[in-house]
């Protein structure tokens, strides 16, 4: 699935990109430091028929914030983190507070570690690799967070691998029949077992890595690569997946997601890519397109702006009951903080 940015810069905190807030340091290097970050914006869609909020509006706001607690004991480590979020896209516009993440890891050795708890699974680390979009490309629906979660994640020389296993994911109500009910759910946690990982080589300007997922709900299989050009970043992924979300019939989509991104200054990068998507979902294949600008303005703040144009809107549902693509417009908005 799409991370929110805020995510993926958090894990810049651990390695001291950012500075969180040191609530306790003693002189063996023991800590314990509070984070967070928000995120403020949403999307724009040039069609309001194709809104949650149908004709009334054409902005969909997607504002996110989070905070959290970490810290280490010799190898031991710890994290605790709440998120504030959108529970439902209505004129409500209500919000929930949910338990993201809590859990404990472990330090092996240098370059490896195992995590237990409710985590991100490994595959959720590298899903978005290779889109160089913020919001709009077309992206991995992966098992995100996910409850009972061991991970191990290693490094040998510029081999990256990571697994997870996890006995778990489904936190919303089911049925009579034992199958989860729609839009119940309090995390974006798949239903039943899931086991997930990847394996990439990491090199100074050049990264190719591959990613698999098997569950109850989902089977994915995923490649992504990235190389620096100068100022010029080339990136991409490509991916087959298999969703069975209330245990009916599979939904198959295989996607392609190639792009590019060049830093005008050390602040500015401006981005574009293209998308394909052929899904069972839809009645037909999927193109479009997506271009932006990102602004760095410190190390913990960024705005980006993009807007996506093609077979981006979702239809009527044909004949055999399967929705259609229309062509259209989205534009992305939005400003990121963390700390």
């Amino acid at each position: 699935m799409k991370k929110t940015i805020i995510a993926v810069a958090l894990t810049s905190l651990i390695s001291g990109a950012a500075q969180a807030a040191t609530v306790y340091k003693a002189d063996n290097g023991d800590y314990v430091k509070v984070y967070g970050g928000a995120e403020v914006g949403g999307t724009f869609v040039s069609d309001t028929d194709k809104t949650p909020f149908g004709p009334d509006t054409t902005f969909v706001d997607d504002s996110f914030a989070t905070i959290g607690l970490k810290g280490q004991t010799g190898d031991f480590y710890a994290k605790f983190e709440l998120d504030g979020e959108r529970q439902d896209w209505t004129k409500d516009n209500n919000m929930r507070i949910i338990i993201d993440k809590a859990y404990v890891g472990y330090n092996v050795t240098k370059g490896h570690s195992i995590e237990f708890g409710r985590t991100d699974t490994a595959y959720d680390h590298v899903d978005a690799f290779g889109d160089v979009t913020n919001e709009l490309g077309l992206g991995i629906s992966e098992a995100g967070d996910q409850d009972s979660t061991i991970k191990y994640r290693g490094k040998f020389g510029n081999i990256k691998v990571g697994i997870s296993h996890s006995l778990e994911g489904w936190d919303g109500t089911t049925d009579e029949f034992g199958h989860p009910e729609k839009y119940t759910y309090e995390t974006d946690s798949l239903f039943g077992k899931v086991t997930n990982g990847y394996i990439g080589y990491y090199g100074d300007t050049f990264t190719v890595l591959a990613g698999a997922e098997e569950g109850d709900e989902t089977s994915i299989y995923s490649l992504h690569g990235e190389v620096e050009l100068g100022k010029f970043t080339l990136a991409g992924l490509a991916f087959d997946e298999t969703k069975n979300f209330d245990r009916g019939a599979d939904t198959t989509e295989k996607g392609v997601n190639l792009g590019g991104k060049y830093a005008m200054t050390e602040k500015l990068n401006l981005l574009a890519n293209v998308n394909y998507s052929d899904s069972d979902a839809f009645a037909d294949k999927a193109y479009f397109g997506v271009v932006g600008a990102e602004y760095r303005y410190a190390s913990n703040v960024k705005l980006a702006a993009e807007v996506a144009f093609g077979d981006v809107l979702k239809g009527e549902r044909d004949a055999n009951g399967k929705k259609t693509t229309e062509s259209g417009a989205l534009a992305y908005l939005m400003a990121y903080y963390w700390f």
